[in-house]
């Protein structure tokens, strides 16, 4: 048996196990406190950039910054919600940039547009779209308005889905996206 844990503790292994085990105690604890604090706008994220008129959210990506701005969008209702572009006739051959956003989490659209538009709507029966709720008070957004792109990351797309603040910011550095503050 001595013989083992010499073993054991030459090869690192304890040292290990033991990192491990505080590793889950910490993970678990942050976990807890993560769910309630996982809406707070990330840091450096900026209430900038976009307004809520007639239930429709505008964003306007090079007022305050860069025209190539990142937009983290936070959706605060326990269904998910739709997000549907609205477009003018000028913009008749570029591709709709509609999206959904699971409940409680947060999405991330990159933009170099002049200006965009959405409308939100949850699901309801018998309806395509579903019925329109007012933006304002289902969504929260934030821009990070000096955000270092790489050449081939320039563009309208949604980047994240539906992650968790701290996994989308992630995400978006994993991508090579810098946002900057």
């Amino acid at each position: 048996m001595k013989t083992r844990m010499k073993y054991l503790a030459r090869s690192g292994v304890a040292w290990w196990i033991l990192v491990l085990g505080c590793g889950l105690v910490v993970n678990i604890s942050s976990a807890a406190e993560s769910k309630d604090d996982d809406n707070h706008n990330p840091t450096g994220c900026r209430n900038v950039g976009y307004n809520f008129s007639l239930k429709v959210l505008h964003l306007y990506p090079g007022e305050v910054g860069a025209r190539q701005s990142l937009y983290f969008i936070f959706n605060q209702l326990h269904e998910p919600i739709n997000l549907y572009q609205l477009r003018d006739n000028e913009k008749l051959r570029n591709l709709y940039l509609n999206h959904s956003i699971a409940p409680q989490q947060w999405s991330v659209f990159a933009t170099g547009e002049k200006e965009l538009k959405f409308t939100c709507t949850i699901n309801a029966r018998g309806s395509n779209y579903g019925d329109i709720v007012d933006c304002a008070d289902s969504i929260r957004v934030c821009e990070y308005n000096h955000v270092i792109f790489g050449l081939n990351n320039r563009g309208n797309y949604w980047l994240i889905n539906s992650y968790t603040r701290n996994a989308a910011v992630n995400a978006v550095v994993h991508y090579g996206i810098i946002p900057a503050q």
